[in-house]
This record gives structure tokens, sequence and C-alpha cells, in this order.
């Protein structure tokens, strides 16, 4: 069985006897083109199978039908709507399938125009039977629907070449249809090389000259430093700016950015605080002391 017409009986396998099944009214299918010579309408009539019909350039079909409930004529929408354009060959590989539109009512159209035809349809071989599908998995549910349309075909000048397939590709001459392809092979980003010594000692020496020039800075201003005469504040500010050197330091060991910018930003306001109270208290010494 076909997959498409196997998905349109799936409630078959929910439902041993079901009480009522889908159906269509107002069916109506046409067909117009520009010169008019070709236009056509018919309305489905299961007792009245349309003829073979054939699709010419600049044509344009159209399908539309109210799905219903067959038992009590009121419209329903189904889970799938879809046309079949099944191979008259019987090659199952090259039918089609369409999905079809349904709005809330039920009403369902479809419209084929010839200018724009899907890929699939125009690498067939040109001749189909339609057949319309409906089913639904609505509880209770309704009896799935199949029903044939009519025999299809397409104008030459619309249809391409079959896409060819790994199968249908003739071997050369002497050369078996399968062989063994040549081994495929992946390559891989080569690992970093480490720095060398020169340029890993030029670096710490750069990292390292700030500090040392801090250090001997303080060395020289230390006589002129007395510690005991710090205030709380100062002592509290000095404390917070090596708290903040530290936290750098570790964050810049082991910690992520989003880990580091809560502390860091608690940490920070609280020595700006700090600073701003320690300069204000040396202000005012330096004020009295005048």
């Amino acid at each position: 069985m076909r997959l498409s017409a196997a998905l349109a009986f799936l409630p078959l396998l929910f439902a041993r006897e079901a009480p009522a099944s889908l159906g269509i009214k107002q069916g109506k299918l046409s067909l117009s083109s520009p010169d008019g010579l070709s236009d056509a309408s018919y309305t489905l009539d299961p007792l009245q199978p349309l003829p073979p019909l054939t699709l010419a350039e600049q044509t344009t079909l159209k399908l539309s039908f109210t799905v219903i409930d067959a038992s009590t004529g009121a419209g329903v929408i189904p889970d799938q709507a879809h046309l079949l354009f099944e191979d008259t060959t019987g090659d199952e590989s090259r039918d089609v399938t369409v999905s079809v539109g349904v709005k809330s009512s039920g009403r369902a159209s479809f419209t084929l125009n010839t200018a724009k035809l899907p890929a699939a349809l125009i690498h067939t071989r040109g001749t189909s039977n339609l057949t319309l599908f409906l089913s639904s998995l609505a509880s209770p549910p309704l009896r799935p629907l199949a029903y044939p349309l009519t025999a299809l075909t397409l104008s030459p000048s619309l249809l391409k070449p079959l896409n060819r397939r790994r199968h249908d590709l003739p071997p050369r001459a002497g050369e078996p249809a399968f062989a063994p392809q040549e081994e495929l092979a992946h390559t891989f980003k080569k690992e970093e090389k480490s720095v060398g010594v020169i340029i890993s000692l030029l670096g710490l020496g750069i990292t390292l000259t700030p500090w040392v020039v801090l250090l001997g800075l303080i060395s020289s201003i230390r006589p002129q430093t007395n510690p005991s005469a710090l205030s709380s504040t100062s002592s509290l500010f000095f404390i917070s700016l090596i708290a903040l050197e530290i936290l750098i330091g570790v964050y810049w060991v082991g910690l992520k950015l989003y880990q580091l910018l809560p502390a860091f930003i608690g940490l920070a306001g609280v020595s700006a605080y700090l600073g701003k109270v320690a300069m204000s208290g040396l202000r005012e010494k330096r004020l009295k002391g005048q």
C-alpha cells in the first residue's frame, strides 16, 4: 500500500467500526486558459467519473469542495487532506502528494497553475491518476475517504527530464555498478606552540616593572609616612584597595567575568566611599594645621 494511502487510513487502526464516514459535497473541478479554448467545468459525482483531462501551457486547474460528515451533512475539518498524483506505470517513487487547504467551515480549494507547476510534478512522466484523500482522527473517528478524480496528463512541453537516481546510472563499460569509494580523511587544527622562554621572561619583566617602580617610590617616602598617624578610615581605605588588587588577581587566575563583576562592583563602591571619607578627614587635618 502506498504511504499516502496508508496515512489516509490511519483512523482504522483506532476504531474497529466507525459510525460514520467522511464525504464531500458541492465538489467542482474546472479548467481555464487565457484563450478560453480549453475551458471546462465538471461537478464531482461518484456515479459519473470525470473524463481524462490534459493540462496544456497557461492552463489552470481548480478543485473546490466541502468536507462533511456523511451521516449528518455537517462540515468538518479533516486532519489530512491531500491529492495523490499516482504514476500510471506503477513506479511509486514517482508519485507526488500535494496538500489541500481546508478552512474552518470545511470548505477546501486547490489550484494548479501550469505556469507555476511544483518542481515534483515537473520531473514526472506527465501521466498520473489523480485521487483525493481525506482522513480524520477526531473522536468519534470518521472513516477516511479515497475519492478517484480523473486521469491527468501534463503537456510534454511542461515537463523536464526525470531526476536520475543512483540506481538509474548505467555503469561504464567494464566497471561494476558499485565500487569502493575513496576514504574520507579529516584534518584537525594543529596544537598551538608554547611561547619561548625568552619571550616569557620579557613579558614577565614588563609586567613587574610598574611594581618595582612603586616599591621604589614607597621606600623613598617611607620616612615621611607615620603609620600611627593614619586614621581608621584611611586604614580601611588602604585595605579596600589591597582587596581590590587581590580580587583582580583571583579573577586573572580562575574566575569568569560574570563571577567577578558582582564582588568587584560592591568592593569598588565601598572603596570609593572610604576614599572620599578619608580624603575629607585629611583635608580637615591640613586646614587645622595651617
